[in-house]
């Protein structure tokens, strides 16, 4: 097991420095929406690599049809630029994700929310990218297709009580304190050695 966090401009400016001694990974939000790069995360990426934390990143979602998530898969490559994340590319379509298409006149229905998670995940794989999708269990019973999961990894958040399936990243609470981050963190266990994975499959950028 490896000790994590995942972060956005919601903690601020991080002292990785301190932080590190505490986790084994990090997962950045590169963005959300149309284009919209989080204001700390070339800053959280620039970090991670002075002090070698392996890091991945994910994009919030406000898709509502698949060619939007793919171009926020784009989104998100173009942070990347040339940069070698060594943990995983991550969808995180959520509660606001939903409110917005419905602002928009869309109803999320299962059908399309797998459209646009395939499609986003799948952009990244043919640039040579390990792709997955942030969720939680309520999710999983009434917005995804279960079969979604046995094609994309799954970065599975439920606070406090271990995962009762088999994931390969788990968030396990939002209220987690570390040493160089002002208020809460987000705190996540990665089951597998994923910077091994991409160096070993070539993916990444490695």
């Amino acid at each position: 097991m490896y000790n994590g966090i995942d972060v956005s401009k919601w903690q601020g400016k991080i002292n990785w420095s301190k932080a590190k001694k505490y986790i084994d990974f990090a997962i950045i939000r590169a963005g959300y929406g149309k284009g919209n790069v989080d204001e700390y995360a070339n800053y959280n990426i620039e970090q991670c690599e002075k002090y070698k934390i392996p890091y991945g990143l994910y994009w919030f979602s406000y898709a509502y049809n698949k060619d939007m998530a793919e171009r926020e898969a784009d989104y998100l490559l173009r942070v990347i630029g040339y940069h070698k994340p060594e943990y995983p590319l991550y969808f995180d379509f959520e509660y606001d994700s939903v409110d917005y298409a419905k602002k928009n006149g869309v109803n999320i229905s299962k059908t399309l929310l797998k459209s646009m998670a395939t499609s986003f995940c799948e952009h990244l794989e043919k640039n040579g990218f390990y792709a997955g999708i942030y969720t939680n269990e309520d999710y999983i019973k009434n917005k995804y297709p279960s079969e979604i999961f046995d094609r994309f990894d799954l970065w599975y958040a439920r606070y406090n009580t271990e995962p009762n399936r088999d994931v390969n990243l788990w968030q396990k609470s939002s209220t987690g304190k570390i040493s160089g981050i002002n208020g809460n963190v987000d705190l996540d266990v990665a089951y597998i050695d994923f910077p091994s994975l991409m160096k070993e499959k070539h993916l990444n950028g490695w």
